[in-house]
């Protein structure tokens, strides 16, 4: 019989899927639901060693023997301490020694509790990987106790072996029950490497026919003409569909670019028909990251998502991750092509582009979208286009733009600081024109960006002044305008037009729609030679009024859909409960 602890149930289950059997225990009873587990499993075989230092070496010479991890299992406070000496052994050898730590809850420590010491990192200098896990109470406990576990134990042998350790909290270890009879089977997250054997390809290869393929392309992964070719020839051979957006610069036939308004326009069915099976997570940060994840959360239960790219650091963006493929992502794509006549079944990104295709594109009144959207129109061919965070991203979204345009936006971790620098920066050194759309607060954020004496002719900014964060307005009833502006949205009356003069750019002020197109007209027209930034003045909730709207008129969930959501929601909180 194993502990009721889920906790103890996940550590148990990864163990066994990693085929890690020999665990040395020195004698204690903070973690007894642990010990007493492994020894009624004929699976596991324990070693009973009194000292921790001891059994910590002679942990050791096991290792140096079998040439696979062992763990070792130890009490709470001083006794992990006596792991110390082996353990900077284990490190500099490189041996895949595992630390299976018990310890009191944390929010004792400091409070005279018996038997404790601050040991979530006491080994920080000499260890791989150190895993501090949570006391299961909620699903996302269960989830991120199995993600840790599984980052711990792929570090064990992953780009040279050593020393890992797992903390694990107890609380309460005389009274834990032992009535589980079999081990709930938990995710098993799998590293893969480029020189994996044929056979583990293969299999892999099979695991996606006739599968409903997803690629969602994050920023920042390389561009090349190999990786071009390959991703051509895996989408013709599987049934893949690519959803990403404007600052992936992944233009594939087989792209979605405006994967978050296709989105917000499918109906629950074609949400649920279209929901992939298989989903390749590539590259950094999509732009509407919550809303692909909330819709395969919602519509793919039973998916797998495999981890694509050199970084091998777990990344469980959707919480499927089952397989993590360490390598460039044309080596994967080339290794998943088989040579054979190429399937020609393209019919899931037909599916989707149908969808795409059908989005009517905004025509809207005088506004900040109405703004963004005219310059878009207008930019020129082979131009940059740098997105500021906020609701020039959001926005800039919504139109079509020339495939041979880059974006790019700071959307590692979305804040407003730097955008405009970072725009000043790439125009800094190249050789076509950069566009910068930012709204005011941003501007006035990294208004420092232009008091630069390396700016660039081929520099051009539409600043959209709202007079505040317009996008705090967005989840708000219009009414609430008044209250928001002071603290919330920050409300402002000022002006961008001294400063930017001052630093030597030609200012341009718009009003309205007329002043607005004749401003973007200049700002598009590259005979001017020199640095323009053309100021658009709007209204906060006149913008959040016509946003709404249109993300409204393009919504096809019927009311009949809106119940049938309500009510899985409903299911799903009596289950959880």
């Amino acid at each position: 019989m194993y502990a009721n602890n889920k906790l103890i149930q996940q550590i148990l289950f990864l163990l066994k899927a990693n085929n890690i059997r020999k665990i040395v225990i020195s004698p204690g009873s903070r973690h007894f639901p642990l010990s007493h587990s492994i020894e009624n499993d004929s699976f596991f075989q324990p070693f009973s060693v009194v000292d921790e230092r001891s059994a910590a070496f002679f942990a050791l010479g096991m290792i140096q023997e079998c040439n696979e991890p062992v763990a070792i299992c130890c009490s709470s406070g001083t006794s992990v301490a006596n792991y110390g000496s082996a353990v900077s052994e284990a490190f500099y050898q490189n041996l895949p020694l595992l630390l299976l730590t018990a310890d009191r809850i944390p929010d004792y420590l400091g409070q005279k509790e018996d038997q404790m010491i601050k040991q979530d990192d006491i080994f920080r200098e000499f260890i791989k990987y150190h895993g501090q896990l949570p006391i299961i109470k909620t699903d996302i406990d269960e989830w991120y106790a199995n993600r840790i576990i599984n980052e711990a134990l792929i570090e064990l042998n992953h780009t040279g072996s050593g020393p890992v350790q797992l903390n694990y909290p107890i609380v309460e270890h005389r009274t834990d029950p032992f009535e589980v009879v079999e081990l709930p089977i938990v995710r098993k997250i799998t590293l893969h490497k480029a020189d994996d054997e044929a056979e583990k390809w293969s299999k892999a290869r099979q695991s996606l026919v006739g599968k409903k393929v997803m690629i969602v392309w994050g920023q920042s992964v390389p561009e090349s003409i190999r990786l071009n070719e390959t991703l051509d020839k895996f989408c013709q051979q599987y049934n893949t569909v690519i959803l990403t957006d404007r600052i992936s610069n992944c233009t594939h036939k087989n792209a979605i670019l405006n994967a978050f308004v296709v989105l917000k326009s499918m109906t629950i069915k074609e949400q649920e028909e279209l929901a992939p099976d298989i989903v390749l997570d590539l590259g950094g940060n999509i732009v509407f990251n919550g809303e692909i994840k909330n819709y395969l959360t919602r519509y793919a239960p039973k998916m797998q998502t495999w981890q694509i790219g050199s970084n091998a650091k777990v990344c469980d963006t959707f919480r499927k991750l089952t397989e993590m493929f360490e390598m460039k992502e044309y080596t994967f794509f080339e290794q998943m092509i088989v040579d054979k006549k190429l399937n020609s079944d393209n019919s899931y990104f037909e599916d989707w582009n149908n969808i795409s295709k059908s989005v009517a594109k905004p025509n809207v009144e005088y506004s900040q979208l109405y703004t963004i959207g005219k310059l878009i129109n207008q930019l020129p061919q082979n131009s940059v286009l740098q997105l500021a965070n906020s609701n020039a991203i959001r926005m800039g979204h919504l139109f079509d733009i020339d495939k041979s345009i880059k974006c790019y936006c700071n959307r590692g971790v979305n804040g407003i600081d730097g955008c405009m620098s970072t725009a000043v920066g790439y125009a800094a050194i190249a050789n076509k024109p950069v566009f910068l759309i930012v709204g005011d607060l941003t501007f006035f954020y990294d208004m420092n960006a232009l008091w630069n004496r390396h700016l660039s002719k081929n520099l051009r900014i539409l600043l959209v002044n709202n007079q505040g964060g317009a996008v705090m307005h967005l989840p708000f009833n219009n009414d609430m305008g008044k209250v928001l502006t002071k603290f919330t949205s920050a409300g402002h009356i000022t002006s961008a037009k001294g400063w930017v003069e001052s630093v030597g750019i030609k200012y341009i002020a718009a009003t309205n729609q007329e002043e607005t197109d004749k401003a973007i007209a200049e700002l598009t027209d590259l005979s001017y030679e020199g640095p323009i930034l053309i100021e658009v003045f709007t209204q906060k909730d006149d913008d959040s009024t016509v946003y709404k709207k249109y993300m409204s008129e393009i919504n096809r969930i019927t009311l009949a859909d809106k119940t049938k959501q309500k009510a899985g929601k409903m299911i799903q909180n009596l289950f959880k409960k």
